[in-house]
């Protein structure tokens, strides 16, 4: 049975704080390619490349699927190929406060009335699935968890056969009831009946993905018309993409506004950066680490318009000179016209206490903070 280590992880699970390059590794959902690692990335393999599965001795981790027809299903149906009985899944056997994952064969569940069968793609790897795999944490499973909220794939069996052959994402917010005090604000993530992957539904480290069809995302065909190989980058905009969306909304920021990103380098700062400067035609100042500032590619003018180091010292005077270089840099991106001020908004996506030090030196009167470290 394959094992994955504490070191092997850490070359899959990077930091959301970590620099732009190595944010994101994406996995093709045949695990036995899935651990070649080079230059600190994963490689990406579309999964009808991948060679099929050979039958292996029972003690070598793996099962041959045996195809079985689904007889309690009204419409048993699959998408190019018959539904497996088993599939390889990544697991934490036991919560605990190490990381602890191995490869093991599982049962492919047939849906429930009102869940689909969803065939995996891809499966981007993100931060928050080692803090999802440890613990456990209130609502988590203590024993055989799946993590994994960043998932893209074809439904291949549903009671509905409508839904056969389409591709559909699923991510960490799965359904809200969209009828309680907090849906009925916008406020989603507050919902107390909400579901999510990898903690009420079985995350996306597997092959076959069986979910409420209320927890999918059904995206446009367009997206695998445009070649295999762009189709797992998309995994991004299911966590930290939509992450990035919603603070910019909650942050109102429209074109020529002024906006300072604190954490720019990593995978939610940067995508912060990047849509206000694409798409919402906003001027970007970011602010991180000085050693991650100095690492920022060429391309780095795609998510920034003036970049700042923070602070090394706590002290005052330090504190003082840093705000002082952000309102300059406010000044210098209007075209050094107007009444001296602060950014228009400030969006916090780093995950220290010091990220959050004195923020409110850099937004102007009537400005907004969003904090989404």
């Amino acid at each position: 049975m394959a094992e994955y280590t504490d070191s092997s992880l850490k070359a899959v699970s990077r930091d959301q704080n970590s620099s732009t390059s190595d944010r994101h590794d994406y996995i093709p959902c045949n695990y036995d390619n899935a651990v070649h690692v080079d230059a600190g990335a994963l490689s990406i393999l579309p999964i009808d490349q991948l060679e099929e599965a050979k039958t292996s001795e029972p003690d070598s981790g793996y099962v041959s699927p045996n195809i079985q027809e689904a007889d309690d299903l009204k419409h048993p149906v699959a998408l190019g190929e018959p539904l497996p009985s088993f599939q390889r899944a990544i697991v934490t056997p036991a919560m605990g406060p190490q990381l602890n994952l191995v490869c093991r064969t599982i049962p492919v569940r047939q849906p429930e009335p009102g869940e689909a069968v969803v065939r995996l793609y891809y499966s981007g790897i993100c931060r928050s699935d080692a803090c999802f795999s440890i613990g456990p944490e209130p609502g988590y499973p203590k024993h055989d968890h799946i993590a994994g909220h960043e998932g893209i794939g074809r439904i291949v069996r549903a009671y509905d056969t409508s839904l056969i052959g389409q591709l559909v994402a699923i991510r960490y917010l799965g359904s809200t009831c969209q009828s309680c005090s907090y849906c009925l604000r916008g406020l989603l993530t507050s919902c107390p009946f909400q579901l999510n992957a990898p903690k009420q539904v079985s995350g996306t480290f597997k092959e076959y993905a069986t979910a409420p069809t209320s927890c999918l995302v059904h995206l446009p065909e367009d997206l695998s018309n445009e070649g295999t190989d762009m189709l797992p980058y998309y995994t991004a905009a299911l966590c930290s993409g939509s992450t990035a969306l919603m603070a910019l909304k909650s942050a109102k920021v429209g074109p020529e506004h002024v906006i300072v990103v604190v954490g720019v380098a990593g995978g939610i700062g940067n995508m912060v950066g990047m849509m206000a400067k694409q798409v919402r035609h906003a001027k970007v100042i970011g602010i991180d680490l000085s050693h991650k500032i100095n690492r920022l590619p060429s391309s780095s003018d795609q998510f920034g318009d003036i970049f700042l180091s923070a602070p090394n010292t706590v002290d005052a005077e330090s504190r003082v000179e840093h705000a002082n270089a952000i309102i300059e840099a406010c000044r210098k991106l209007r075209g050094g016209s107007g009444v001296l001020r602060g950014a228009d908004s400030v969006i916090i996506c780093g995950s220290t206490p010091e990220a959050f030090r004195n923020v409110h030196d850099y937004v102007c009167d009537g400005g907004r903070i969003v904090c989404v470290g």
